[in-house]
């Protein structure tokens, strides 16, 4: 039999209270609507959810587990070990699939994933913002209930911002994810993607009551995937959120979000397990925790909040020691079976008990034995550790060679002064100079809901700590075990006791993939260009891509492993190309591509020789150019160019007046010419240039010059 299923009948054999079942519509509302699409991942907690919300109904009276009707940090604290059935925070960032999962509660701020409540992958077009593509479709669930917001965006554990409809827009992610967050609010309607997408999806599919988000992951470019999708796959969407926002404040009768300490753990005690609360006494235990305090970094925060998640499947026990341990909370039983609570403070005892009063007393003094601990260190959760664990500031509490450290799990604070105020208390019980062990007679009654009780007896007058008290059968006695403790134990001074925070600085992962720089390409013969660069890494492949200058399409061509030169061949000639290379990994990341190089493509280099003659004549009103090209295969054309002066100009002839004013083709070896017509009066000067058939030019000839009257 399990315990938990044994504590549940014991307890329904006591007077404790009687149960009142937990309201578990929301999530079965989400089971009605989602169970049966054929490509979904359902909640499918029906079973779990139902267990659960009969163990939160029957487990407890007040506090009561068999005849406790107090309970104090001295032994809360022994539950704060983490145990298999605690997950840290750390194991909550994730979106898992799988056949049953368990209701889970946000309260105060909270960075978590959750079970998928529904996956599938098709090719669409997004109703809203018309991307097209493969996408894979998910919806984690964060909370069986309504809550306030998300703060923070997380995919996996990069912080990314969303636009107006959801598109991520921090990069490299930017277009590849929509994120659609719901918050279970009254109004809430079956997400018009999923719709859209899949024809199995209706209006019944609205997740009612539930926060969570809809969300696609559109496929990537293969050259970007790990990128994109550092592990393999789409991101696990695990935000920031402010959960539970229907939480009742008896100081003003609101209903909202709070991170007060002392109203959710009355949000905890009645809409969780489904007991009562004195209200009047949770108005004044809230004042106390919106109460500011000084931290170690000189600024001031409330004295007492609570920031984390409950799930279905944890023990009472977890539940209770981590809510109450926030706050360094003192639980017991009210005389009407209701649940009562001090948070952390202390107060002057007004009851005294004496001799007369005890009876089987067992005092212990300054007994910590072998186990006690001689340092202890706090695991909360620290914002600035994208609100992961993180070990606090360590308190040491004896300077000896045989170090026990302790270090209790505090996964419902996010705040460092406030988890070394409660490790403070903490060291302090575990070290109280006396603990007493003892039964008292019916003035055990009246104990009830006083934490702290000054003790007469043996010799010794103290203030003690009530850490636990029984009810016996019959009721007519009760034992206690409590520590003792002095005023000053609750009085924490940041500036002088609060250990230095540790420092959270994000690792420079030195992951990225070096940048090529020195790409250099040589026209080649025969129309190509032959590319070189400077040696790579040996583990890196390089990739070029070229295109005509002026033209908006690359061709893309892998580089054979190890190479440092690269030929691209059948290239048009006497056209400029433009090219870039870049590195790639083995799993496809790549650096950026490198500045461009531009190189003109000549299909011949070689220049033919001179012109074997070359003379102007003047036949009329024209002026006639002839040449003999030289007997050589490079041979494609003559280039002339000519200069125009004045009548009677003397100076020599400069190339550079002269302009190009015809290309005369021909063959090789034979003699040609060209007839320059309507020049008027005025002395010119002729220049002739063999070229190839790619433009490369051979020796000049000229200038010859000839004067028209």
């Amino acid at each position: 039999m399990s315990r938990r299923r044994l504590l549940a009948i014991v307890l329904m054999t006591t007077t404790a209270m009687t149960p009142v079942k937990a309201d578990a519509a929301p999530l079965l509302g989400f089971i009605a609507g989602a169970l049966g699409v054929g490509a979904a991942t359902g909640l499918g907690a029906t079973a779990a959810w139902a267990a659960g919300a009969a163990f939160a109904s029957t487990v407890i009276g007040g506090i009561v587990v068999n005849t406790l009707v107090a309970i104090g940090l001295s032994a809360i604290s022994i539950a704060l070990t983490p145990r298999p059935q605690l997950p840290s925070p750390a194991e909550r960032m994730v979106n898992f699939a799988q056949p049953v999962a368990y209701a889970e509660w946000v309260l105060g701020r909270s960075r978590k994933g959750g079970p998928l409540g529904f996956t599938g992958f098709v090719a669409s077009s997004d109703v809203v913002t018309d991307t097209e593509g493969r996408k894979r479709h998910y919806s984690p669930i964060l909370a069986a209930h309504p809550c306030h917001g998300i703060v923070t965006h997380y995919l996996d554990e990069r912080e990314v911002d969303i636009d107006a409809d959801g598109l991520v827009t921090t990069p490299p992610m930017a277009g590849f994810y929509r994120i659609r967050p719901f918050l279970g609010g009254a109004a809430q309607t079956a997400d018009a993607e999923l719709v859209n997408a899949f024809t199995e999806i209706t209006a019944a599919h609205d997740f009612a009551g539930l926060t969570g988000a809809h969300i696609w992951a559109k496929r990537p470019p293969q050259e970007q995937f790990s990128e994109i999708y550092p592990n393999g796959r789409q991101g696990s969407y695990t935000p920031v959120l402010d959960g539970a926002n229907r939480v009742y404040d008896p100081r003003d009768g609101s209903t909202g979000f709070t991170r007060n300490a002392a109203l959710l753990l009355a949000y905890w005690v009645t809409q969780v397990l489904g007991r009562s609360v004195d209200w009047s006494e949770v108005g004044e235990e809230a004042d106390k925790c919106d109460e500011l305090v000084t931290n170690g970094d000189g600024g001031t925060q409330p004295k007492w909040r609570i920031d984390g998640v409950l799930s279905d499947d944890q023990e009472f026990e977890d539940q209770r020691a981590q809510m109450a341990a926030a706050c360094d909370a003192w639980m017991y039983e009210r005389p009407d079976g209701s649940v009562g609570f001090k948070v952390g403070g202390y107060t002057e005892p007004t009851i005294t008990l004496t001799d007369e009063d005890l009876f089987g007393v067992e005092i212990s003094e300054g007994q910590w034995g072998r186990g006690a601990p001689t340092e202890i260190a706090a695991q909360y959760v620290e914002p600035a550790n994208n609100w992961r664990q993180a070990p606090s500031g360590t308190i040491i509490l004896e300077e000896t060679t045989r170090q026990v450290r302790d270090e209790p799990a505090l996964y419902m604070v996010s705040s460092h002064n406030q988890a070394v105020r409660v490790i403070d208390r903490i060291a302090r019980v575990k070290r109280a100079r006396y603990q007493i062990k003892a039964t008292c007679g019916l003035i055990g009654f009246k104990l009830r809901g006083h934490r702290f009780v000054r003790i007469q007896t043996l010799g010794i007058d103290e203030v003690f700590e009530i850490g636990e008290m029984w009810r016996n059968e019959g009721g007519f006695s009760y034992d206690l075990v409590a520590n003792s403790v002095k005023p000053e134990d609750f009085e924490f001074d940041a500036a002088t006791q609060e250990p230095k925070r540790p420092a959270f600085k994000g690792v420079q992962n030195d992951n990225g993939v070096e940048d090529v720089t020195g790409l250099s390409g040589v026209a080649q013969d025969g129309g190509g260009i032959l590319y070189s660069w400077p040696q790579q890494d040996e583990s890196l492949q390089q990739q070029i891509r070229f295109r005509r200058s002026g033209t908006s399409d690359w061709q893309k061509l892998d580089v054979p492993q190890g190479d440092g030169i690269f030929l691209v061949t059948g290239l048009q000639d006497l056209v400029s190309y433009e090219a870039q290379i870049r590195n790639r990994t083995s799993a496809g990341r790549s650096s950026d591509w490198s500045a461009s190089e531009t190189v003109l493509v000549l299909a011949n280099s070689v220049a033919p020789l001179a012109l074997d003659s070359f003379a102007v004549a003047q036949e009329g009103a024209d002026t006639v150019v002839t040449f003999d090209a030289p007997d050589d295969q490079n041979y494609h054309a003559t280039r002339i160019f000519r200069a125009d002066y004045a009548s009677g100009h003397s100076n020599p002839p400069d190339f550079n007046d002269a302009s190009l004013i015809r290309p005369e083709y021909g063959h090789p070896g034979n003699p040609d010419s060209y007839t320059d017509t309507g020049l008027t009066s005025g002395h010119f000067a002729y220049w002739g240039i063999p070229i190839n058939a790619s433009g490369v030019a051979g020796p000049t000839s000229g200038p010859v010059t000839i004067d028209i009257a």
